[in-house]
C-alpha cells in the first residue's frame, strides 16, 4: 500500500522521527537501506519504505507491506504541524504562583462579652430542658 503525507517538519527531522518510530527503539524493524532522502525498514514479514520530498512543506511518500496500521499512526504523528506561536510559548515560562498567604483572624471575645456557645458541646448537653 502507498501513502503520502505532508508535514511541517524539515526532511532531516522527518527521517529522524521515522527512524525513532520504526527502528529498534520503536516498532522494532531493521533498517536495511538509507539515503539522504529515503529509508527502508524490514521485519515481521513486511517492509516500510519512506521517501522525503523537500519543498515549502515536506512531503513523505510511504510504501508498506504488512505494516499499514503502524504507518497510519506514524502519518498521524508527523502530520500535526506545530503552531506558529509554539516557539515563543516554550520560551515564556510562567513564574511559579506565589505561595498562599493566610490571615488568622482574632476570634477571642472582647472584654465583657460572653463567649458564644457551640451547640453539641458537653456543656450544652448537660443542661436539661425545664
Amino acid at each position: 500500500m502507498r501513502y503520502e503525507v505532508t508535514t511541517g517538519l524539515t526532511p532531516h527531522e522527518a527521517l529522524e522521527q521515522a527512524t525513532a518510530y520504526f527502528g529498534p527503539g520503536g516498532v522494532g524493524l531493521d533498517g536495511i537501506a538509507q539515503t539522504p532522502h529515503s529509508l527502508v525498514f524490514q521485519g515481521g514479514g513486511g517492509h516500510v519504505a519512506i521517501t522525503v520530498h523537500p519543498g515549502a512543506t515536506t512531503t513523505l511518500e510511504l510504501e508498506t507491506r504488512e505494516w499499514d496500521f503502524a504507518v497510519q499512526r506514524f502519518m498521524g504523528q508527523v502530520s500535526h504541524r506545530p503552531r506558529w506561536w509554539s516557539r515563543w510559548w516554550r520560551r515564556k515560562r510562567a513564574a511559579a504562583p506565589p505561595s498562599p498567604r493566610f490571615t488568622i483572624l482574632n476570634n477571642a471575645p472582647e472584654d465583657g462579652a460572653a463567649r458564644p456557645r457551640v451547640l453539641g458541646t458537653e456543656e450544652h448537653r448537660r443542661k436539661k430542658p425545664a
